[in-house]
């Protein structure tokens, strides 16, 4: 999930976030309380880049609520990732941005890899950010920190990029083939498909994207039947709804991914197994 966004306008969201600190306070403690209102008492957020960590930690103690944050991402300049993280240039870069970060103790990285999907044209995320020798470098270097590895990415090229340098959880990976979903299988990684945010797009008529639904609902079509295959072969899968996001509402996002992940074909006792066992997995707790 993102703590800053809301699922209507990320840009006036966060502009009242930074308001003040107050009603910065006031709409994280909304939104912590939309997940514990569905029961949900574990978040993972995707890092933003105006320091809410330490407020969206205390406000989540104070509710009961476990929250994981890698404070911000890390992002190549000219790449995906402005929304949510730190720019960096190389791995020195990288280097100085972590230990800036380190003092308030980061739980995992956060590495976007690719882009977006482009909903105009079809298979298309643009260029990798990181190419294999930085991302290996950054997941070894999590590794010897004892932390996780974060890794947004879409396409075939860079899931296989994702996997082969260790991460331990890809986050959408839209556009994979029988290889990838495989080479999953074969791996320690976490996959999470995120199936709401272009689902919650495609059944509620949305006006926004009305003249790119049928890109959409193909791209959608396809990563519901690789939720189905993953499944079947043994890939471990976990539930995130990537809250925040556009139409993705806090807490109600959980729910709306449940509902997609069982019309792709995992039965109900299935989906609560691995959301318990491969959440916790994610999310780093027992």
């Amino acid at each position: 999930m993102h703590i800053s966004l809301d699922g209507i306008d990320g840009a006036i969201f966060r502009k009242e976030l930074k308001s003040s600190e107050k009603r910065a306070e006031e709409l994280i403690r909304k939104n912590i309380r939309a997940y514990k209102d569905c029961g949900i008492i574990a978040l993972r957020d995707g890092g933003d880049p105006i320091n809410l960590s330490a407020i969206t930690r205390r406000v989540a103690k104070e509710e009961g609520i476990v929250y994981k944050t890698p404070i911000h991402a890390i992002y190549k300049r000219g790449h995906y990732g402005s929304y949510i993280g730190k720019v960096i240039d190389d791995i020195r870069d990288f280097k100085t941005v972590f230990s800036e970060m380190e003092k308030d103790k980061p739980d995992f990285i956060k590495i976007p890899l690719s882009g977006m999907m482009n909903f105009d044209t079809y298979g298309d995320v643009g260029d990798l950010a990181f190419n294999e020798e930085e991302l290996d470098y950054m997941v070894k270097f999590a590794q010897d920190k004892g932390l996780p590895t974060m890794v947004h990415v879409n396409s075939r090229e860079g899931v296989q990029r994702a996997i082969k340098a260790g991460v331990d959880t890809i986050e959408h990976g839209y556009y994979m083939t029988d290889e990838e979903l495989y080479a999953l299988k074969d791996s320690k990684t976490i996959w999470i498909p995120t199936l709401a945010p272009l689902g919650n797009i495609c059944f509620s008529e949305d006006e926004r994207h009305k003249e790119q639904i049928k890109t959409i609902k193909r791209i959608f079509d396809e990563q519901s039947r690789n939720v189905k295959k993953a499944y079947k072969i043994g890939v471990k899968l976990a539930i995130g709804s990537d809250g925040g996001a556009y139409k993705v509402f806090h807490g109600q996002g959980f729910l709306d991914e449940l509902k997609y992940m069982n019309e792709a074909g995992i039965e109900l006792e299935g989906l609560i197994r691995l959301g318990y066992e491969n959440g916790m997995k994610a999310l780093g707790i027992s």
